[in-house]
């Protein structure tokens, strides 16, 4: 590029960066290949469009708190400028700065998409219901609908895609269905998607996990499927290591994570797998038991995993602890180790992380609540959400 073009490509830099922070935060850093100068505002930049996303923690009996992992100072979530209507709907999931958020009082869920940072929200269309069921004379309305959705981002058309798997939430182990429901930003309705009856059925209490453009969830046949979100298709994936009958799925540095669980007396054993190209890899092995209290310390529970996100950008292992009406947010770093640990034998790629009186821990963050926390990773954006209204392009 000659210097007359350069010229003509060179903004005023406050001008520049307040666009760069209207785009998802994942696309910025390709503008660093239009010119010298626009390469050198984004890398000159890099405190303000941070690589690591920051712990967003969502509980039971507080505002979600935007926690610092380097520093673990916190915020809340929403600002002045956010809608009240926000603050008491349930987050579904997170995607380049955008905040997909269900209303469990509204039968199905009803679905807003919100950006905390200025403020706007995006109300879904309505879902397509059949009538109200009911179990012996009673509705079966149980006000968890949020854990029926997902929400993800494809990269190759830049649209976001919320799915909904139409659960009844009975008392049923699993739920099948023939189809599930897909909403992209910007169209004027739902779609139905139909699924291989093979393929049918969704357990809400191991999660649905959404990453680098598709969405993971388990099968009435117990194993993990997976749903393309540009080709829109359902898919078996490999088998995963079903070991115990207690585990969950998770994301675990971008990638789809297997978490299994076992409880031998006095400890909990958690094994965690990774999806990497295909094939299921052993990531880390924990081992944990609870603290005893000491004199002059804050009292101490018992440490579970975060869901779906418990992974820092710096490696660290997150867990969290319910004492009373405080929720304690630590991290822990994984030691490595190749012998066997846990479940199975051979390397461990991210390493074992022992959780008792004797190893060390540091307390990220004390936090307003009681159960039920859950943690997504959450990078701040300005990106407008105008250009999903309904006749928008």
């Amino acid at each position: 590029m000659d210097s007359q073009e350069g010229t003509r490509w060179r903004f005023p830099t406050d001008a520049f960066v307040e666009f760069l922070l209207r785009l998802p935060p994942n696309t910025r850093r390709l503008f660093r290949l239009v010119s010298r100068h626009w390469r050198n505002v984004v890398d000159e930049s890099s405190l303000m469009f941070p690589h690591c996303p920051k712990t967003l923690v969502v509980t039971d009996g507080g505002s979600p708190s935007l926690v610092d992992d380097r520093t673990g100072r916190r915020r809340d979530l929403w600002s002045g400028s956010t809608p009240p209507c926000c603050r008491s709907m349930c987050i579904v999931g997170t995607s380049n700065g955008l905040v997909c958020l269900c209303d469990d009082e509204v039968r199905g869920g009803a679905i807003t998409v919100a950006n905390p940072v200025t403020g706007e929200t995006l109300d879904v269309p309505p879902l397509p219901l059949p009538p109200p069921c009911y179990d012996a004379g009673r509705l079966c309305d149980h006000g968890r609908w949020h854990l029926a959705y997902s929400f993800g981002y494809l990269p190759t058309t830049k649209r976001y895609k919320v799915l909904r798997l139409p659960c009844s939430f009975d008392y049923q182990d699993w739920d099948q269905f023939p189809t599930l429901q897909v909403y992209t930003l910007g169209e004027e309705s739902w779609r139905e998607v139909e699924i291989p009856a093979t393929l049918s059925g969704c357990k809400p209490g191991a999660g649905i996990v959404s990453t680098n453009g598709t969405m993971y969830w388990t099968a009435a046949d117990g194993y993990v499927v997976s749903f393309d979100l540009e080709e829109e298709r359902v898919m078996h994936v490999k088998p995963q290591p079903l070991i115990s009958d207690k585990w969950f799925l998770a994301e675990v540095h971008g990638r789809l994570g297997f978490v299994s669980r076992c409880f031998p007396p006095m400890m909990e054993n958690i094994v965690v797998w990774i999806m990497d190209n295909t094939e299921w890899n052993r990531w880390y092995s924990l081992l944990v038991s609870t603290p005893r209290n000491r004199p002059g310390q804050r009292p101490r529970g018992y440490q579970c995993l975060t869901r779906p996100h418990f992974v820092q950008y710096s490696d660290h292992v997150l867990t969290w602890e319910s004492n009373s009406s405080q929720v304690g947010l630590y991290k822990h770093k994984p030691q490595e180790n190749s012998a066997s640990n846990g479940w199975g034998s051979g390397h461990l790629w991210g390493g074992v992380v022992e959780i008792n009186d004797t190893c060390w821990e540091t307390l990220v963050a004390d936090i307003k609540g009681c159960f039920d926390t859950r943690v997504f990773a959450y990078v701040e954006t300005r990106e407008s959400l105008s250009v999903y209204t309904l006749g928008g392009n």
